[in-house]
This record gives structure tokens, sequence and C-alpha cells, in this order.
């Protein structure tokens, strides 16, 4: 039987397989992160992007059977 990795290889392109590569494959990410990071927005967007974070915690957990909900256990 093959290893995981190498039966799903083709589909984790993303993956790298040591851990330099990763860390070389994920830079990209981090300076765009990075950047959104020093971004300064106001009050009036921080608070619209509250609540649109909000709603999305909710339908996530909308689809979630009761005692496997991510952000709430309603």
């Amino acid at each position: 039987m093959q290893p995981l990795k190498s039966i799903f290889a083709d589909n984790m392109k993303h993956l790298g397989t040591t851990l330099e590569e990763q860390i070389k494959k994920n830079q990209p990410l981090m300076e765009w992160l990075k950047q959104e990071l020093e971004v300064e927005i106001t009050e009036e967007e921080a608070q619209v992007n509250h609540e649109k974070l909000k709603s999305l915690k909710l339908t996530l957990d909308s689809f979630r059977p009761e005692g496997h909900k991510l952000f709430s256990e309603k």
C-alpha cells in the first residue's frame, strides 16, 4: 500500500516535500498577509468586517450537527 502523501501528491501541489520548500511556497501569501495587516481601516469598516465575520460563523455553524459547532453551541 502506498503512503497517503504519494497517493494524493498530484492533488497537493501546494504542499512542500520539506519544511524549507513549504516555507518558500508560503512566502507570497505571507507577504500579502503582511500588507493586509498594515492597511489602516476606519472604525466603520472594522464594524462592517466584524458583522460579516459574525454572519460567516453563524452560516458555517448552521451546516454542522449539534455538538459539532465550530463557533457556537446553540
